[in-house]
């Protein structure tokens, strides 16, 4: 089996797929048994046959129907079954245990041919996105849309819709001497503290210094021809960026900034902020409307997603609390670096070379 930590300490995945790429991360060094062991929430995913995804012995009559899924009431496990091409069929099963360990059991042909959402399926890596958003809330830690720095001791999270420029403030940030970098696309709150996902590797080519000129070609092209996505080379890590000290795992939340577009301006004000923050996570995160959640409710109640949404407005309420508030406005989304440098640095902005 192969082991992957996407948060330290909290999440990680024990599979034997050659890799596993989810909202959480792509870019995932290989791990070790003990550093999964030591994580909040565990994921075990076990690739098999079709025939050999159910129990040899189990009947799925005696079970209860929900659409494509199977279960009984108040077992924590549910199954998946779905005609595929010709005679093949598509299968997996969902085994919650202790409400922070998820066993999944999938087909070759579901793993392989399913990477995308259509007609109703769901690729593997957003059916585990949704469970485990859920179940990191269970567990006291939301997941929230943002990106984040340590400049000189002052953690900021940012917060802004997709495209706006997150990212991209992020790592312009981290080029400047003294600043650390946390996330630049999916963080873990409880309220206090923001726990990096270092894996996810959307900035892709943000660092122009240190990019290749295929991928300023390659980066060229797929913005023009959007489709060329689907078959983009290889992400990169963010350590191919920043050295590891340069990466902090974890830092207390001080402040928090909301980027908008406008002229340029800089507010101090919690006013929308739970709204704006809890709408982001609902457009990344949708363990309120995924079927394997939804149906694991429907035979659970005790699994309540109700009870996942109040918790989770509890968590990011507690944030802003404990933190100062920044909406910050420009019209360039090449400035909101350079607004955020001003409001929390000091002296003259220097630049890594």
């Amino acid at each position: 089996m192969n082991y992957y930590v996407y948060v330290d300490g909290l999440l990680g995945v024990k599979t034997n797929a050659n890799k596993f790429k989810w909202v959480y991360g792509k870019v995932a060094p290989e791990s070790t048994e003990a550093e999964f062991n030591r994580c909040r929430i565990k994921v075990t995913l076990d690739i098999r046959k079709t025939k050999d995804v159910f129990d040899k012995a189990m009947d799925i009559s005696d079970y209860d129907k929900y659409s494509h899924f199977f279960a009984r009431k108040n077992e924590n496990k549910i199954y998946y079954d779905r005609s595929f091409l010709l005679s093949s069929k598509l299968r997996y099963s969902i085994e919650v245990e202790n409400n922070n360990q998820l066993n999944v059991i999938v087909s070759k042909n579901y793993f392989k041919y399913i990477k995308y959402r259509f007609m109703n399926l769901h690729s593997l890596g957003y059916i585990l996105t949704d469970l485990v958003s859920g179940l990191l809330l269970v567990n006291g830690y939301s997941t929230v849309h943002c990106s984040a720095v340590n400049i000189k001791g002052k953690t900021v999270v940012i917060f802004a819709p997709p495209n706006a420029g997150k990212t991209l403030t992020a790592i312009k940030l981290c080029e400047m001497e003294g600043i650390q970098f946390i996330a630049e696309d999916i963080g873990l709150t409880d309220g206090e503290n923001i726990y990096g996902a270092p894996w996810t590797s959307t900035f892709r080519y943000y660092n122009h210094n240190k990019e290749s000129k295929l991928d300023r070609l390659t980066y060229a092209l797929s913005n023009k021809i959007p489709a060329l996505q689907l078959f983009s080379s290889e992400s990169k890590s963010i350590m191919e960026y920043f050295s590891a000290e340069r990466v902090l795992a974890k830092a207390a939340i001080s402040n928090i900034v909301v980027l908008g577009k406008g002229d340029n301006e800089v507010l101090v004000s919690k006013e929308g902020v739970l709204n704006n923050i809890i709408n982001l996570s609902k457009y990344e995160f949708n363990y309120h409307r995924s079927p394997a959640m939804l149906v694991l409710n429907y035979f659970n109640p005790d699994l309540s997603i109700d009870r996942m949404f109040d918790i989770e407005k509890s968590i990011i309420n507690k944030m802003i609390n404990n933190s100062d508030v920044y909406r910050i406005y420009a019209q360039s989304a090449l400035d909101y670096w350079k607004i955020i440098s001003s409001i929390f640095g000091e002296g003259e902005i220097q630049y890594e070379d």
